[in-house]
């Protein structure tokens, strides 16, 4: 499974219950952020020109689902050359490439699944596997609710590893 922009707080909370049942998980991230996907299951590969080389060079078995959490044309384009079944590919971000590329899409955007019952069949599964310590969930950064506004700004820079909580 290829998941793009593994090294986020979604992407990170993908990982960990692919990799536990067995899939093999290629995880698109910078190279900063190589050593927590490996640490959490996935191969890491580095994003930028070339990236469905290495992948087909990491998954030399072919990549049979791609999950896009970035939403970026790069994502997108390497999802519809490396898996042959558009029904195994979602997007939460690309909404307007994914709908032309037959991708499903998942979450608030135009034409959006929003994913209610998926996050409702998944809720107990991801909490009782944290209890368990099967899942570990990463903590970026916390900021008081009053500082709502810095924490939406740090989220759309793109650049955290795992969640931002929101304390009072």
């Amino acid at each position: 499974m290829l998941i793009h922009g593994a090294a986020g707080g979604v992407g990170l909370m993908a990982v960990q219950p692919a990799a536990e049942r067995g899939a093999t998980v290629l995880g698109t991230a910078s190279p900063a952020k190589h050593d927590v996907l490996r640490d959490l299951g996935a191969i890491p590969i580095a994003y930028g020109p070339g990236l469905a080389d290495r992948v087909r060079a990491a998954a030399p078995q072919g990549v049979h689902a791609a999950a896009d959490l970035v939403g970026t044309d790069e994502a997108v384009d390497v999802s519809v050359e490396l898996v042959a079944d558009r029904s195994r590919m979602a997007t939460v971000a690309a909404f307007e490439r994914g709908a032309r590329a037959g991708i499903k899409l998942l979450g608030g955007g135009p034409g959006a699944d929003p994913g209610t019952d998926t996050r409702a069949a998944a809720r107990l599964r991801l909490t009782e596997a944290a209890a368990a310590g099967r899942l570990r969930v990463l903590i970026a950064a916390t900021h008081p609710l009053h500082e709502a506004a810095e924490a939406h700004r740090q989220i759309m820079t793109g650049h955290t590893t795992g969640k931002i909580v929101l304390v009072p």
